[in-house]
């Protein structure tokens, strides 16, 4: 009776694995949309792209869209499907899957084992924020889908670098002036205890830094500097994924 109750857990725990993958696209293709979101010749064009991405790097990028999840989280879809597809190579893992989900407006990228290090969590969410939301929150899908795709291929290379954030950039170089300031404060400070002159002899030692910190404006006065569907395909490569990329939303 044990052994008939693990085996009919174990059945319905398969069922609900398959339940949250999508159906592999047959024949196979690297841009697979469920939703019909973009058009025959946008999907022609972005899988020309991706078959070019492949055979020129072997890295494989797959775009699936779908109308909604059932109820399903998306970054388990995103996996499952990522391993019941087979998506890159599998020696290498080299593949990437760019999964929408419309009704959900969710987005994520899931990357590889072989890309984690060329495409980390950090890369995957800037290239979304990037990319992704600008674009959907204008209705522009195709364009924000085909700029997302160039920019994967590019960090898959090593050729894309995160933007960094030039007003977060000032608030943080700010803060660390102010704490080295402070801290040069107290090493003059005291220094000088030992000296004659008490008081009024550190607080001369400390009144040439106070000019610097009223003319920089504050905490704004320090800039920690910028940053700056289709034949052909010859199907998945068995590659598969642990879990690494980006989730997002617009």
């Amino acid at each position: 009776m044990k052994k008939l109750f693990v085996l009919i857990l174990s059945l319905f725990c398969l069922q609900i694995f398959a339940q949250k993958s999508l159906p592999k696209p047959n024949p196979p293709s690297l841009v697979v949309d469920y939703a019909n979101l973009i058009s025959a010749y946008d999907q022609q064009q972005l899988n020309q792209k991706l078959i070019t991405i492949d055979d020129s790097t072997s890295n494989q990028i797959v775009v699936a869209i779908v109308q909604n999840l059932n109820g399903q989280v998306l970054e388990e879809v995103a996996l499952n499907t990522f391993r019941e597809w087979g998506i890159g190579n599998k020696k290498t893992n080299n593949g990437v899957l760019l999964l929408i989900a419309l009704d959900e407006r969710q987005v994520r990228i899931e990357v590889g084992y072989g890309l984690e290090g060329a495409i980390p969590d950090v890369t995957a969410k800037d290239i979304i924020e990037r990319d992704i939301k600008p674009a959907f929150r204008q209705g522009h899908y195709f364009s924000g889908i085909n700029d997302a795709v160039d920019d994967i291929a590019k960090a898959a290379i090593g050729e894309y670098k995160v933007k960094r954030d030039k007003k977060k950039g000032k608030e943080i170089g700010a803060l660390g002036f102010v704490v080295i300031l402070i801290i040069i404060i107290i090493i003059v400070s005291v220094s000088s205890g030992g000296r004659g002159g008490g008081y009024g002899g550190r607080r001369r030692n400390a009144d040439w830094m106070l000019p610097l910190l009223f003319n920089s404006g504050g905490f704004g006065g320090f800039s920690g500097g910028g940053s700056s569907g289709g034949g052909g395909f010859g199907g998945f490569g068995g590659g598969s994924s642990g879990g690494g990329g980006a989730s997002g939303g617009w």
